[in-house]
């Protein structure tokens, strides 16, 4: 059997740069309209527009963006945490070696169009205004 898939057909999201088969016209995460090309969706400048190594306040912010008709993207990633002097001097001993290991720290984006970074900005001010009054009460 020969299988023949239009190279065409196949869609990208503009924010997250996702690859999309045919007949699939908007992203399932973002919920934006796709491209036809992964050059049109490179083309497209995104903006990131939080950072963070908190998964609730990362989940928060989306909600908020979601709910203000915003469309983000949320990526994480695991990065390395540098070993501090002391854990570098026990890991070097062998009685310690099996206990002192390094632990990755989990890292958070959002990203959002850049056409929208104006309204996401405003957004992301309001939700830490609301925490902050829901912290001082």
């Amino acid at each position: 059997m020969v299988v023949c898939v239009d190279f065409h057909a196949i869609m990208y999201c503009p924010l997250c740069k996702a690859e999309y088969r045919q007949g699939v016209s908007n992203c399932s995460d973002c919920q934006i309209p796709l491209v036809h090309s992964q050059e049109e969706a490179a083309a497209v400048p995104v903006a990131t527009v939080w950072e963070g190594g908190h998964r609730r306040i990362f989940e928060l912010i989306l909600q908020a963006f979601g709910s203000a008709g915003i469309p983000s993207h949320g990526a994480e990633s695991l990065e390395r945490r540098p070993s501090s002097w002391i854990h570098t001097f026990l890991s070097v001993l062998p009685i310690f070696s099996a206990f002192v290991k390094s632990r990755p720290l989990t890292h958070f984006s959002v990203l959002v169009l850049e056409t929208d970074l104006p309204r996401a900005q405003s957004a992301l001010s309001q939700f830490y205004e609301a925490r902050a009054a829901n912290t001082k009460t």
